[in-house]
């Protein structure tokens, strides 16, 4: 019990560290490519969860900690980049606050769709499998993110 909850206290100081060093890369790189290195620690952090047993080391809860909260860390400081040079600043508040609604939504909608998919199957691995995939999907959405002509 003490591991679970230093767990999850590690994940979100590592997702304070990643708010910082996402941001500190936004600088020095495209903002959509940041991105897609958050997007890959998240991907690399739920493939890490899937493959947690009873009988793993507890290295791996640290490593599972480490890298989710990295990846989580990287949302706000690449999306307020992305959304400012995709769109500029003249509507950034609306576009920012359209952005982060899609999140909320995501965000409250998951754990209701894992918790559901755990009654039914008696498992996370098709949560996880799903959370993953999107993160599949997001990546090179993001690459091939182009600032729109203007009008």
């Amino acid at each position: 019990m003490v591991t679970t909850a230093t767990a999850l206290g590690t994940v979100g100081l590592m997702s304070a560290v990643g708010k910082f060093g996402f941001g500190w890369l936004c600088d020095r790189i495209p903002p959509k490519y940041a991105c897609s290195i958050g997007l890959g620690l998240q991907a690399m952090g739920i493939i890490t969860l899937m493959n947690v047993e009873p009988t793993s080391p507890e290295a791996m809860i640290w490593l599972y900690a480490i890298v989710i909260g990295l990846g989580a860390g990287s949302w706000l400081p690449t999306m307020s980049m992305l959304t400012s040079t995709s769109f500029g600043l003249a509507s950034y508040g609306v576009i920012f606050g359209i952005v982060d609604l899609a999140r909320s939504i995501g965000v409250a909608t998951g754990p209701l769709m894992a918790g559901y998919l755990y009654d039914i199957t008696s498992s996370y691995r098709w949560a996880f499998a799903i959370f993953l995939a999107l993160n599949v999907i997001a990546l090179p959405a993001i690459l091939v993110l182009r600032r729109p002509k203007s009008i």
